[in-house]
């Protein structure tokens, strides 16, 4: 018993199950899945033309203006300094955040993007479409 000011202070006796299940649900979270995310992600670039698409599962590259096409299942992607990165034997696709303009329109975009396809390397841009990076 435990003393305040000359008064005795008499403590709630718990079963020790209750306790340690009060003391197990305060030391994890909750464990929640993340939703199945069904984004639709795009990039493009210039010289040889390009283009490739992540959604449905897949990316769909094509290159040399069209006359290369790579369609492989989309891998997870991997977190990287500042975007993240696909990897498939014939693919990779790094996405770095920050601005980026078409070489040939000059439309901005919040992406760099380079594509290793084969072991051939272009550069281009991608993601969300920003206006006011136009130049």
């Amino acid at each position: 018993m435990a003393q305040i000011k000359g008064k005795q202070l008499r403590m709630p006796r718990l079963p020790v199950h209750v306790m340690l299940a009060a003391a197990t649900a305060c030391a994890y979270p909750a464990v929640t899945t993340p939703p199945v995310q069904h984004e639709t992600y795009r990039a493009i670039g210039q010289e040889p033309g390009w283009a490739l698409l992540i959604a449905n599962g897949r990316i769909d590259y094509t290159g040399d203006y069209g006359e290369t096409r790579i369609t492989v299942p989309r891998p997870d992607p991997r977190t990287t300094f500042n975007g993240h990165r696909y990897e498939t034997p014939r693919l990779t696709v790094d996405v770095t955040h920050g601005r980026c303009n078409d070489a040939m329109s000059g439309h901005g975009y919040a992406d760099q993007v380079m594509v290793t396809a084969e072991g051939k390397t272009v550069r281009g841009c991608g993601g969300e479409r920003r206006t006011d990076w136009d130049m």
